[in-house]
């Protein structure tokens, strides 16, 4: 069984509820992975976050975050965690999939993935992404327009052998 190995997933997050956040499109990526690749493990930036299942738009606004009184969800709270994740991870997926407005963390977050060396997935569509711009298609190793491809790829990257 080779060592196990990790995934950042990123993703926009303000805006959604906190249920499509928390779950929709990476419990799917983690369930896939789990089946493909059982090696490699999920960091999802949502996880132990349940204080904030009654959100119904999640906010990234200092003033919006301070209120919550949790220490995850101040400003500082968050970029420190998600620095910790992408910079402890062995490899990241941005999924941009249906995004109507561009995620500036998840853009800084593939920032500190490249700047680390770590190889970047984005899953976005072909055209008409507001995320396609050179600093994300270019930071990315692999730009691809399902999950399931992105999960191949990783799993490939992430996974030893001849």
């Amino acid at each position: 069984m080779p060592a196990t190995k990790s995934i950042y997933l990123a993703g926009p997050i303000t805006g959604l509820p906190y249920g499509e956040a928390r779950h929709g499109w990476r419990e799917e990526f983690a369930k896939i992975m789990s089946i493909q690749s059982p090696h490699i493990e999920c960091f999802s930036p949502m996880r132990a976050k349940e204080f904030l299942n009654e959100q119904q738009s999640l906010q990234c606004k200092g003033s919006d975050l301070e209120r919550l009184g949790h220490a995850l969800s101040k400003p500082l709270g968050i970029l420190t965690r998600d620095f910790n994740d992408v910079t402890n991870r062995d490899a990241m997926i941005a999924c941009f999939l249906g995004a109507t407005r561009v995620s500036i963390g998840t853009v800084w977050e593939m920032g500190v993935a490249y700047s680390n060396r770590k190889p970047v997935v984005v899953v976005m569509e072909p055209e008409g992404n507001v995320h396609d711009h050179a600093f994300v298609t270019h930071t990315a190793g692999y730009v691809v327009p399902t999950i399931e491809e992105a999960a191949l790829i990783l799993g490939s990257i992430l996974t030893p052998g001849l």
